[in-house]
């Protein structure tokens, strides 16, 4: 989120201890495997590591990441998504008597021909990234996953650089506690395969989350994100691309831990949208859903399908928490776990009983309400989730079934893209920033701490 943004009105209930608590009574014994799940096949990715992470070291325990994060980078149906930052023409429109400055889609309305020439265009833009783009650790406790910045060291451009100004570059700075993991010695190594998934997973999505908006400053020289779609919570370009590729926000839960814990998920929405309806609610991603995105298979079906192809998270269980009322709302078709969340509430009461005693502050959120569903109303959510991408930007160029992979040695430089797609750069009016962050979920509307440098 912007470092200029504001925090939501209401204060966040205590997040770090009390949903924690809350997953870890809902998923007790593991019961769904968040954690582990020894029936998962090993990862076979073994595809090329995009020039953009040359920083980092390829052949050492980060690896299995940098092939994912590659991954990401490397489809023609993934390209789409980066063909509308990079070629879109800025537009302003009026929403609710507000101007808006958003991107057209250079997509819709295109011949096949200029679509892929569009798609191409983009692979060489990501491959600019490669020299325009500087890496570094940070530190910054739990409180920041990563921040991108500008800066000011001058590339020296390929004849194929001409999607970007260059006035400016970037930094993408991450926190130190991600390479630390894959360096200790009771880390990365030491873990099982589905605590490296986690690691590898997370590490990976942080890392182009923040090459979007590396995108974005390279384009327009600044760090003032313009809205993708004008019926977005907001202009995160970030968020866009986590929506665009899951569905959905993932977050990390309980940064205390070494590594990365269990994830969970939430539809991105204006946070006051979802205290409208109850609360922002969360829920449960099995191992089984992240695994998938080390294996082939998968990715063959993103390349010929698009990413809405994956299914979404199954889920099991519902968290939300209700500012309103001061609850947490637990919601499942499992009445199994009613004892343990029926339990972990007479704990937070007597606990609230002892602080009481002795005169010390408690929870403003220490009630639970457990509310039993059927498995289709499980499944609902209380916001709409945002369009992924229109449905022209499903659709690929004729003969285009098979995987188009990014390849990392250029021999030969593509068509420049015509004049008429050309960025239009403009002086930002505000809160332009020297960089982009995302907080943690205390400090924004969400749970986890925040990568990036998003706005």
């Amino acid at each position: 989120m912007c470092e200029h943004q504001t925090p939501e009105a209401h204060a966040a209930p205590d997040i770090s201890s009390s949903i924690n608590s809350i997953i870890a009574a809902a998923n007790k014994h593991d019961r769904y495997k968040l954690l582990e799940d020894d029936s998962l096949p090993a990862a076979d990715l073994n595809n090329p590591i995009h020039p953009a992470f040359k920083w980092f070291d390829c052949n050492g325990p980060m690896r299995q990441a940098l092939l994912l994060a590659s991954q990401f980078l490397a489809h023609d149906s993934l390209l789409t998504f980066f063909a509308h930052l990079i070629y879109g023409r800025e537009l302003t429109a009026t929403d609710g008597g507000k101007h808006k400055v958003y991107l057209s889609d250079p997509l819709n309305n295109a011949s096949d021909a200029r679509r892929q020439e569009l798609i191409n265009g983009a692979r060489e833009a990501l491959h600019c990234l490669a020299h325009s783009v500087r890496f570094d650790w940070m530190n910054h406790g739990k409180r920041v996953y990563a921040r991108t910045m500008t800066d000011s060291f001058k590339p020296v451009h390929e004849a194929y650089c001409n999607a970007f100004q260059k006035r400016v570059t970037t930094k993408i700075e991450l926190n130190e506690r991600f390479g630390q993991f894959y360096t200790d010695k009771d880390g990365y190594t030491a873990s099982s395969r589905c605590a490296q998934f986690r690691h590898d997973f997370h590490f990976a999505m942080t890392i182009v989350h923040e090459l979007v908006h590396a995108v974005g400053i390279m384009r327009r020289g600044h760090t003032k994100e313009e809205w993708i779609r004008t019926d977005y919570p907001d202009t995160e370009w970030g968020y866009v691309w986590e929506n665009f590729m899951f569905g959905y926000i993932l977050n990390p839960q309980d940064r205390d831990r070494h590594g990365t814990y269990l994830l969970m998920k939430k539809v991105w929405a204006v946070p006051a949208l979802a205290n409208k309806h109850g609360g922002k609610q969360y829920s449960d991603v099995p191992m089984s859903w992240i695994a998938q995105w080390f294996r082939q298979e998968t990715w063959d079906i993103i390349a010929k399908h698009g990413p809405s192809a994956i299914p979404p998270p199954e889920t099991h269980f519902k968290i939300q928490s209700n500012h309103k009322f001061c609850i947490w709302v637990v919601s499942t078709d499992n009445l199994d776990m009613k004892p343990d969340i029926v339990a972990l509430g007479r704990r937070w009461r007597h606990e609230k009983q002892i602080l009481e005693a002795c005169g010390l502050p408690v929870r403003s959120t220490d009630k639970i309400h457990w509310r039993p569903q059927t498995k289709g109303n499980v499944r609902k959510h209380n916001v709409p989730i945002p369009l992924r991408f229109s449905r022209r930007n499903q659709q690929y160029p004729m003969g285009s079934q098979t995987s188009r992979v990014s390849k990392v040695t250029r021999a030969t430089v593509t068509k420049k893209i015509v004049k008429s797609t050309t960025v239009k750069h403009t002086t930002p009016t505000s809160g332009s920033g020297k960089s982009r962050k995302r907080h943690t979920e205390e400090d924004t509307e969400s749970v986890r701490p925040a990568k990036t440098v998003k706005r």
